[in-house]
């Protein structure tokens, strides 16, 4: 059986005889482009829940899931130990990991000095270390640029529940 599907290539003819291979190539971008509009929904939910919000801009695919990784890293950290971050401390540990212009709008945001949040990697992968548990993160944070990270926390520190906070746009840490 053959099917007819208007063509947009003008070398073709109007009304050619489509093939079984191209009737299955464009359902499954239809699939595609129905998982991707999944995705960046999601996304755009995830992006509701961390604390960085912005009006003229949202953040990248790549921001959202390091931002939000950072925050639950602080949360976690807040819930098991009682830990209250100071404005910097907040400010470093949500820029770990992220451009030079999410860290500035993290220090506007929680009113630090940009250049005291951008420390140099090292210093902020020691920062890092003793702020969060053990091998929340990995031993170098990465340039924004890096495709190869590993978003996935340390697997000895899983996260056993999700409970949702009622407002999750925190512009400090919420207390416990």
């Amino acid at each position: 059986m053959t099917h007819t599907l208007p063509r947009t290539n003008s070398a073709s003819k109007p009304n050619e005889p489509v093939t079984k291979q191209k009737i299955r190539r464009v359902k499954a971008n239809g699939r595609e482009r129905q998982r991707m509009h999944g995705l960046n929904s999601a996304l755009d939910l995830l992006r509701q829940c961390v604390p960085i919000t912005t009006q003229h801009q949202k953040l990248s695919k790549i921001e959202t899931l390091r931002c939000a990784r950072n925050y639950i890293g602080v949360l976690q950290r807040m819930a098991t130990t009682g830990w209250q971050p100071t404005p910097l401390e907040y400010a470093r540990i949500l820029s770990a990991g992220m451009s030079q212009t999410t860290t500035n709008l993290i220090a506007n945001m929680l009113q630090v000095p940009p250049r005291l949040v951008m420390g140099s990697p090292l210093t902020l992968g020691h920062q890092m270390n003793t702020l969060l548990p053990n091998n929340y993160f990995m031993d170098t944070m990465p340039s924004s640029s890096d495709s190869s990270f590993d978003l996935s926390p340390s697997p000895s520190h899983p996260i056993h529940s999700h409970p949702s906070p009622t407002h999750m746009h925190y512009p400090f840490p919420p207390q416990f």
